[in-house]
């Protein structure tokens, strides 16, 4: 939304030039990226001439960078009533809105955006992504498709389609959606990664791996490229050169793809694993790991390096050579952790969150309050091995005492680990502890939303990646009673993994 150049009408001709000459100078401020200096001489203008209807503008947008919310609601508010028929201010106040998580309140300045200006292809865009956050799919749908009837060649628009698919489990209308973005924006790095997701989802491997390499090139990526002067391996014979590893994104896809060090080590390579100190230990003893480095900073000598997860595109991996040999992972020899005897039981491990941080980890963990018809199961020893913070919630459960809080206790990887080779099996969300347990050859019911992500692929109640992995999916959003109910009746009938 740009703001005409001027201000409204002023009680003298001297305050209205003084007023701009601090708009002026703010302007110049805000175009430098110094919000705060910015703020400050809007502020002044505004002392000057208080119906500036410009500087009101300037203001909300300096307060929105500076994620003063609130302040810049106010503002956007005033130039409202100064000029309610303003082009594009409803979608710069719904913007502050989404901001701050009123995502109704945003989704009415879009709505009074369209009532002005019915064509504006960008207000049914901004509709839509607020009505895709509220998790209202259908009419989400309806505005991204109104948006494209308006101007066809909107590629954010089909991006977030193509999420919205992906919400909705319609993987080949999502690729569609992707590679039709990509006709008009080849270089269009969240149209190929979403593409990505879909062609992994689908299991067409060969060419979801490739598009996948586009995830260095996504403005919000987890986890900085590694900017080595060493070259990128190409995936060719090593001949005793030093190649380093270094893991990305979460500690569940480092324990998912350290299953290629032995295959990385078997082109002749000395494997060094980068990787977070918790998870050090662990990886240590992976087979054809020769040393772990846990700072970026003073790592040792190396010839080569590869991101963990462009691994299986080097191996060329599909649903059939995706190297799934359990365990490839394995716990201290010493220190198992006491207190998991229960003889007669059947001893069960449950993880009910995942990392908050995680963006989708709303819907990939449950309240732990779905699990307590598990707790009821005759013949069952129930063991919590959630972590921090999510182990909490256990000391406010009233039934607290009907499960062994391991999780909380836990410092590394190891003592997971330890905890789990003393179990039977394991009951989790999709997180890391699931992904060590099936790196263990643990029996694991890995509990999923109904859009789980592409590893899991659509509608598997296995996976190719953990043959002792059993899948219980959600039927639909956020039914987390019914996936519980069907892990009750594999455990009842010690039902795990066929």
């Amino acid at each position: 939304m740009n703001p005409p150049p001027n201000c409204g009408s002023a009680e003298s001709a001297g305050a209205a030039s003084a007023a701009q000459e601090w708009l002026r100078r703010g302007i110049q401020s805000a175009e430098q990226g110094r919000a705060l200096e910015a703020g400050r001489l809007f502020v002044e203008a505004l002392r000057r001439q208080p119906d500036c209807f410009e500087a009101h503008c300037r203001l909300g947008m300096a307060l929105r960078d500076l994620n003063q919310l609130d302040n810049a609601t106010a503002c956007l508010e005033t130039a409202l009533r100064l000029r309610p028929k303003h082009p594009g201010l409803n979608l710069l106040l719904g913007s502050v809105h989404k901001q701050a998580g009123r995502l109704e309140a945003a989704a009415e300045c879009c709505r009074r955006e369209i009532g002005l200006d019915p064509a504006n292809p960008s207000a049914h865009y901004n509709l839509g992504l607020t009505l895709h956050a509220l998790e209202r799919g259908a009419e989400a749908m309806a505005a991204y498709q109104q948006a494209l009837a308006l101007r066809p060649n909107y590629v954010e628009a089909l991006v977030n389609q193509a999420s919205l698919f992906q919400d909705q489990k319609e993987f080949k209308a999502a690729a569609m959606a992707c590679e039709r973005a990509l006709r008009f924006q080849p270089d269009h790095a969240e149209a190929h990664w979403q593409l990505a997701n879909a062609l992994l989802a689908r299991g067409e491997w060969e060419r979801g791996w490739q598009e996948y390499e586009w995830r260095w090139k996504l403005k919000d990526f987890t986890t900085p490229g590694g900017a080595y002067p060493q070259p990128r391996w190409d995936g060719s014979e090593l001949a005793g050169r030093r190649i380093l590893l270094h893991a990305e994104q979460g500690f569940g896809d480092i324990l998912q793809f350290i299953r290629y060090a032995p295959l990385v080590a078997g082109r002749g390579g000395q494997v060094i694993v980068g990787c977070p100190r918790a998870i050090a230990s662990l990886i240590a003893r992976v087979a054809g790991v020769s040393q772990v480095a846990t700072s970026r900073t003073s790592l040792p000598p190396f010839d080569v390096h590869a991101p963990i997860l462009s691994l299986p595109a080097l191996f060329r991996s599909t649903l059939t050579t995706v190297p799934a040999e359990v365990p490839y992972v394995s716990p201290p020899p010493l220190a198992l952790p006491p207190g998991l005897a229960a003889e007669g039981s059947l001893r069960a491990g449950l993880v009910w969150a995942g990392d908050p941080k995680h963006k989708n980890n709303h819907n990939r963990s449950m309240p732990l309050e779905a699990a307590q018809p598990l707790l009821a199961l005759p013949g069952v020893k129930w063991f919590s091995l959630q972590g921090p913070p999510g182990s909490s919630d256990l000391a406010h459960a009233p039934w607290a005492s009907a499960m062994a809080d391991l999780g909380s206790r836990f410092t590394d990887f190891d003592a997971t680990a330890a905890a789990i080779a003393q179990l039977d099996v394991v009951v989790s969300v999709d997180t890391a502890v699931g992904h060590l347990a099936g790196a263990q050859a643990k029996p694991v019911l890995l509990l999923l939303p109904f859009a789980a992500e592409w590893r899991w692929m659509a509608d598997r109640v296995d996976t190719p990646w953990y043959p002792t992995m059993r899948l219980v999916r959600q039927t639909r959003p956020g039914d987390w009673a019914g996936v519980i109910e069907r892990v009750r009746e594999r455990l009842s009938a010690r039902d795990f993994v066929t």
